[in-house]
């Protein structure tokens, strides 16, 4: 009887020994493999020159433009009449007439030239608040484009060095986004607060020399 009971120990023994385990069936979780960024590209001269605000922008600067060099014209042929007249006038006036007729000539060629420069200025001022608009509302199109494609970076194209897939390039929908969004841009040039002097004093006010 006790040898029986021995046997049959040795035996559960041995199957407990050999049986699979019930934890050696649960499969293992593969690790998760890394996940590379996807690289977008964005072409900022294409959306400056053929977004509907870039556009805009380059319309409204190209009239602002024409203006300032009409009114540099302006002035300058009103100094070269001035300059021509005291040229005129030298040999006729006394010399204190002579000196106030050219002192009044350089005041006003000064005030031209401050007057330029600030309009100069202002233009610029202008064109870069006109850009930063059209910047932030193209960055805002390009995050939500970002979040919705899963892209964890978007690069400037002008930077890259070179492409080999197109499709990272997404100039196109960029634009086409942003057109929606910023149909057009504002260009407010402010007024110059420098005026130009007034003319020289008429020669023929001046007394001749005897």
């Amino acid at each position: 009887m006790a040898s029986c009971r021995s046997l049959m120990g040795l035996a559960l023994v041995g199957a407990f020994a050999f049986a699979p385990s019930s934890r050696a069936q649960v499969p293992v979780a593969p690790a998760p493999a890394a996940v590379s960024p996807t690289i977008a590209l964005v072409d900022m001269q294409r959306i400056a020159v053929e977004s509907a605000a870039g556009r805009s922008m380059q319309a409204q600067l190209d009239v602002e433009r024409r203006k300032l060099r009409d009114q540099a014209t302006k002035l300058q042929d009103e100094i070269n009449n001035s300059e021509n007249e005291v040229k005129r006038q030298r040999t006729i006036l006394q010399p204190d007439a002579l000196n106030e007729l050219v002192q009044a000539l350089q005041r006003k060629a000064a005030d031209a030239q401050r007057l330029m420069q600030d309009r100069q200025e202002a233009l610029a001022k202008a064109q870069n608040d006109a850009g930063n608009v059209v910047v932030d509302n193209m960055r805002e199109v390009v995050q939500q484009l970002a979040a919705e494609r899963h892209i964890g970076l978007v690069l400037r194209k002008e930077i890259v060095l070179a492409v080999s897939d197109k499709n990272m390039d997404i100039t196109d929908e960029v634009i086409q986004r942003l057109n929606v969004k910023l149909p057009a841009v504002q260009v407010t040039v402010e007024a110059a607060n420098t005026a130009p002097a007034a003319a020289a004093p008429a020669a023929a006010k001046t007394p001749a020399k005897k």
